[in-house]
């Protein structure tokens, strides 16, 4: 009896208040807060769907991303190829949760990708014939850049049959800004190239902007060139002789200006927002020893510091011996020996082999 009672309670109730169809319900019609404070309590799958279902749920996925809030669960992820998976499979590894997920990539299949880095929410990766292609997991967006062969010093190589078959790396001379006709040419296969062309790659903001520049560190002689986002071919930097040798290179959001580091510890602030390339030297050391791997960092409240990484060799494994911070100081143009830096080791993003 207590069980027909309730089964006629329930009609009852559906009848006074029947729920509404979900085909006449429009759900890109939700408040964008009321979206944004949704997305900050999905895990790791559910964000990457919700981000694609409509342009106006997409927007309150990039607002959610951009305010910290998506999510407080995953944290950083590892991103890798896992054996038991397609080919075409990463896998996201959650350091916080410990879990893994799946999210299936574009062509080319991701194992077969070199991973240079990731910003933004995009990995930067490069093909086995070392295209520079940018792919975000959330989305499965993906956009290549311009090919290698438009970098200044490289060219397509040809076999003895004219047939070609990977790419000639070769030597620019600064004083010309033109090929050093007396060097010697490098030759390199197909996809040997990537692990020349991309020693660093760094993103000026989310390339769904419509609005991004890529710069890339690249050998010989580390020197950078940059393209934009749906360009046709890399741009050198070569307004100055001493455009070359660089160790690291950074963006910042407040100048929209790149800064880079060279190997004596100079530093360069570049201006890609107008039709040529602008470059000015913020701090000349005269230095002519390059003893060490240098990187660049900005802090938070606008001050940048250089990262000086002594290295040795054990059994040809190359291993962090020494770090030493400077600040650079941009009014007595000079570097200034930081002795409280674990904070900065914190925020910094090196390939020392071990997280930060």
């Amino acid at each position: 009896m207590e069980q027909a009672s309730s089964s006629v309670t329930a009609e009852l109730l559906q009848q006074e208040a029947p729920y509404p169809s979900t085909s006449d319900v429009d759900w890109s019609q939700l408040p964008a807060d009321l979206l944004v404070h949704i997305f900050g309590m999905l895990d790791i799958p559910d964000i990457f769907s919700s981000g694609v279902v409509c342009r106006a749920w997409c927007a309150s996925f990039l607002e959610a991303r951009r305010l910290g809030i998506c999510s407080g669960n995953p944290g950083p992820c590892l991103v890798f190829s896992s054996g038991d998976r397609d080919p075409t499979v990463a896998t996201l590894y959650s350091l916080t949760t410990g879990k893994e997920y799946y999210v299936t990539m574009p062509d080319p299949p991701f194992r077969s990708r070199y991973i240079v880095g990731s910003s933004h929410g995009w990995l930067i990766t490069a093909d086995e014939r070392s295209n520079l292609l940018l792919v975000n997991p959330a989305t499965q967006a993906q956009i290549a850049m311009p090919p290698p062969e438009t970098i200044a010093n490289v060219k397509i190589h040809c076999n003895a049959d004219g047939v070609p078959d990977g790419y000639d790396l070769l030597t620019m001379d600064m004083s010309s800004r033109d090929v050093d006709t007396e060097a010697e040419t490098e030759f390199h296969s197909w996809e040997e190239g990537r692990f020349y062309f991309y020693g660093r790659v760094v993103l000026s903001a989310d390339q769904s902007s419509g609005n991004c520049t890529v710069m890339i560190l690249h050998l010989l002689d580390n020197h950078l060139s940059f393209a934009r986002v749906g360009g046709t071919h890399w741009t050198w930097i070569d307004v100055d002789e001493q455009c070359w040798d660089y160790h690291d290179v950074l963006y910042n959001d407040d100048d929209r200006l790149f800064y880079a580091v060279r190997g004596n510890g100079d530093v360069h602030a570049i201006d890609t927002n107008g039709p040529s390339p602008m470059l000015r030297v913020l701090l000349d050391t005269k230095n002519t020893v390059v003893d060490c791997t240098r990187y660049i960092v900005r802090l938070e409240y606008g001050d940048l510091l250089e990262v000086c990484r002594d290295c040795k060799y054990v059994n040809d494994d190359r291993r962090t011996e020494e770090l030493i911070v400077y600040k650079v100081d941009l009014v007595e143009k000079e570097l200034v020996k930081q002795k409280d830096f674990v904070h900065v080791l914190c925020s910094l993003k090196l390939e020392l082999g071990v997280v930060p």
